[in-house]
């Protein structure tokens, strides 16, 4: 693999992983369903830096209609997803638990998100040439994987916070 193409993989790996952390964080908002508009910005957004990093042309709704449609592939965990956001309205506990299984959905979601638009646009792929159902399967897999990256970037993340604390 050349250098420059190992470069912007890498480059690429890191804006997923940075989208990933910051939209777990939506997920601890108090209110439910406003959520879902801060997960879904920060997925656009990350849209956007990789469309940016393999020089493709970007339009904010291509993105969010090919967002929406890949997350629509894992359609039987959308009532969960607004059970999870609506458990939030519970006192004390119910904010604490769906806090917690909203972050790690969305930062999951945002991982296998990330994924599918790194490995369209590596491959010569546009915003306007990309199938969601093509990445279907792509998708659910990494969905389950990201639940696992989900807690080893918030790992490092709170490593990070410790060690700077520390230096201070």
């Amino acid at each position: 693999m050349a250098k420059s193409k190992v470069k912007k993989e890498e480059q690429a790996n890191q804006i997923i992983k940075n989208h990933v952390w910051f939209s777990t964080i939506p997920g601890w908002l108090p209110m439910p369903l406003i959520d879902w508009i801060a997960i879904s910005a920060v997925q656009i957004d990350m849209i956007k830096q990789l469309c940016e990093l393999y020089n493709k042309p970007y339009n904010t709704q291509k993105g969010k209609a090919i967002t929406l449609s890949l997350f629509n592939t894992i359609g039987g965990r959308i009532p969960a997803y607004v059970i999870r956001s609506s458990l939030k309205s519970v006192p004390v506990f119910g904010w604490f638990l769906g806090g917690a299984s909203l972050a790690a959905f969305a930062g999951a979601s945002t991982y296998a998100t990330g994924l599918v638009f790194k490995e369209h646009f590596a491959k010569g792929g546009t915003l306007n040439d990309i199938n969601p159902e093509s990445f279907k399967e792509f998708y659910k897999k990494q969905f389950n994987k990201g639940k696992e990256v989900v807690e080893e970037v918030v790992e490092e993340m709170k490593e990070k916070a410790q060690k700077k604390e520390e230096e201070e």
